[in-house]
């Protein structure tokens, strides 16, 4: 009987940790899997991706470069049309207080002669003239006006001044005016004006009514005084002006 009992537990036993290990089986097969491990891009894919971002960059900074070196074109531009018209509309003012003249042509007459046509201002700003004309700079001597006239066709500005006995300080303080322009080959002639110049019982000069007058060609301006602003200003405006006419003068 004890040995038949022995043989029957042993069975019970067999069986128990049969259903155990059946059990744990079954709970290891209902376990979720666990997550899988996102995949990471190889590091060629990497640096290809890095490589990408880098060009698209590259040519953003280009855009933006490119974008503003034309705002700054543009702005360029738009100040020189500016500078242009303004200067433009300057020149077109008169210098406050000149008189403008007709023309009385560019017509060549014998050197040496008188001109036969009376000139329409004092001192001359157009009309009869001889084929050479004063150098450019101040002048110690008096010149007369038909060579005068001639420089003026010739883009010229003439500064008269006209005075009685010692004209030194008039002379310094013009000199110091023009001086400047002179140096640097501008056309611009410094010279007297003198009535009292008579040859043959001909007036050469006649009076300006003024110590000082600038004279371009049919562009005439008196002052009483040396005012270097408006001096320059006038020659700033008239210098350089050629008015030859074709197959005249």
């Amino acid at each position: 009987m004890a040995k038949h009992k022995g043989s029957g537990g042993k069975s019970a036993n067999t069986q128990a940790a049969a259903k155990q290990s059946a059990g744990a089986a079954e709970a290891v097969a209902v376990a979720p899997p666990p997550a899988p491990t996102p995949a990471q891009p190889s590091k060629g894919a990497a640096a290809t991706m890095s490589r990408k971002e880098m060009l698209r960059e590259a040519a953003a900074r280009k855009r933006r470069k490119q974008n503003m070196y034309v705002a700054i074109g543009g702005i360029i531009v738009a100040l020189i049309v500016v500078a242009i018209g303004y200067a433009v509309y300057r020149n077109s003012l008169p210098v406050v207080g000149e008189t403008t003249f007709p023309t009385q042509g560019n017509l060549h007459i014998p050197e040496g002669t008188n001109h036969t046509a009376a000139y329409n201002s004092t001192p001359p700003t157009s009309g009869q003239h001889y084929a050479n004309l004063a150098p450019w700079g101040v002048q110690d001597q008096d010149v007369r006006y038909e060579y005068l006239v001639h420089n003026l066709e010739d883009a010229g500005v003439i500064v008269y001044y006209q005075c009685d006995g010692d004209c030194t300080d008039l002379v310094n303080q013009l000199e110091a005016v023009v001086k400047p322009y002179i140096d640097s080959g501008r056309h611009v002639v410094l010279t007297r004006n003198d009535p009292k110049w008579v040859e043959n019982g001909v007036h050469l000069h006649q009076d300006m009514g003024a110590p000082i007058a600038l004279v371009a060609w049919q562009k005439l301006k008196l002052l009483k005084e040396v005012d270097p602003d408006t001096i320059r200003t006038f020659i700033d405006k008239y210098e350089g002006i050629d008015h030859h006419q074709a197959g005249i003068g």
